[in-house]
């Protein structure tokens, strides 16, 4: 049995005790029931795009109508990150993820029940607010409940449910009929209220969330025993990672001279990756459809672009361990710059073989989704405890800026420059992405190397 990590003045270090610790089933089966949210977040957020083909088909509407309904759905996913970031540092991961499940579950069941694009919009924007929400919360609870050397991993095969998601999203949507849509939308939604409903029973509070709050003193004690690293509950807790737990920290801290470089950094990179990732997302099954594919491959295309990303970003999250975060950060971009070059010079020609252009999307989804994917475990490393929420959230809430403008750039450079223009542009974005990231100065090490304390957060 794992014994508690003494700090210096007779205190647990609750930091020290959970990474000198085993990763119990028990914290297994919390990161494998957090990570079954995120893939399911990840398939209600595509399936807008995915069921665009047929929405034009069954409403008699044009693709341009549904700009709105994404850019409303991508407004409310930031709105949501940042908002409810900051909810999960003060009132929990657990019960801050869990009403962001729900929330993101009920709108998209109610839009398989309406036929107009209005009401789309609403529901769309409301339910991006639940979408959002879960990404903080999420990364920041994989990160809490794992080992540190088995953090990266744990925190990207969580995230990577994004596509696992899209994937699912892809492959269910390339075997509904236009006239059945609604489908879609009902398999969305419903499969995460039964998730939310298991998250209640199963899925535990952050240990070193509860470590920074006396008045959970008894949770975290009953929490460490499950994970068989039981602390004595006499003792006080504390994280010695990061700063004490009654300096408030507010966003201004994000630019104190300790963080600034690496906020820009992150913010930059969130940008430009999430601009790159929903445009091609958005706009991928529509381009196929106007190419005149048959219906199948629209919901393939989106299928392979999604597969890539899943692999790829397991393949990054290795790196980190072995590499570091930096080094596989910046190769992952160089990818998706390669990839984006390629699918310019495929012709869209339905009388050809689509092998060529299913293995470009494939790397080219693949590369873009790992950055994307893999950035979470790192702004969850860059950040400590008590600020990590809202950094993670306000680096993803900048980034959906970056979704919020896809549809108009994918729309922009549909016109402007054609398919193969479009998929270019999105090697320009993944480039710039890639200056970002290099400047970013608190990266994962590689393997070996020292982790050096979190810098102590100061008052703003």
């Amino acid at each position: 049995m794992a014994r508690s990590a003494a700090a210096p003045g007779g205190v647990t270090d609750i930091s020290r005790t959970i990474d000198a610790g085993a990763w119990s089933p028990y914290q297994i089966a919390a990161v494998f029931i957090a990570a079954l949210a995120i893939i399911l977040d990840g398939f209600a957020n595509q399936a807008l795009p995915a069921s665009i083909p047929m929405l034009v088909k069954m409403w008699h509407v044009s693709r341009d109508d549904f700009t709105i309904v994404s850019i409303m759905g991508y407004a409310g996913m930031m709105i949501g990150t940042i908002l409810f970031g900051i909810v999960g540092d003060k009132a929990g991961r657990r019960p801050t993820l869990m009403g962001c499940v729900l929330l993101f579950a009920i709108p998209t069941v109610l839009i398989a029940l309406i036929a107009n694009i209005p009401v789309m919009t609403v529901l769309r924007f409301v339910g991006g607010m639940g979408l959002g929400g879960c990404m903080p919360n999420a990364a920041a609870l994989l990160a809490e409940l794992t080992p540190q050397r088995y953090r990266p991993m744990a925190v990207t095969s969580g995230i990577v449910g994004i596509p696992i998601g899209g994937t699912l999203g892809g492959f269910l949507a390339s075997g509904v009929p236009a006239e059945h849509w609604q489908n879609l939308y009902f398999m969305a939604g419903l499969v995460p209220l039964a998730i939310a409903v298991l998250m209640f029973f199963l899925l535990p509070e952050s240990p070193r969330y509860l470590a920074v709050r006396e008045e959970r003193k008894a949770d975290l004690v009953k929490l460490m025993a499950k994970f068989g690293n039981p602390i004595d509950p006499n003792l006080p807790a504390v994280d010695s990672l990061d700063k004490p737990a009654k300096i408030k920290v507010g966003v201004g801290t994000l630019f104190s001279k300790e963080y600034l470089q690496d906020t820009i950094g992150l913010w930059g990179a969130m940008f430009f990756t999430l601009l790159s990732v929903y445009g091609v997302i958005n706009w991928l099954p529509a381009i196929l459809g106007e190419a005149h594919y048959p219906g199948p491959m629209t919901g393939t295309g989106l299928m392979w672009f999604n597969v890539g990303g899943i692999i790829a970003a397991l393949g990054g999250a290795a790196c980190f361990n072995t590499f570091g975060s930096k080094a596989s950060l910046i190769v992952l971009a160089a990818g998706a710059i390669a990839a984006s070059v390629w699918l310019y010079f495929i012709p869209l020609d339905p009388t050809q073989s689509a092998t060529s252009l299913l293995a470009a999307l494939f790397f080219q989804g693949g590369f873009i989704n790992a950055v994307q994917t893999t950035m979470y475990a790192l702004a969850a490393f860059v950040y400590p405890t008590e600020m990590r929420g809202a950094g993670v959230g306000w680096a993803v809430g900048f980034g959906r800026i970056g979704s919020i403008v896809s549809p108009l750039v994918g729309v922009y450079l549909l016109h402007a420059a054609g398919p193969h223009g479009f998929f270019a542009g999105f090697g320009v974005t993944m480039f710039l992405s890639l200056l970002c990231l290099a400047m970013i100065r608190k990266h994962m090490p590689p393997k070996g190397a020292t982790i050096a304390a979190a810098v102590p957060a100061t008052e703003s």
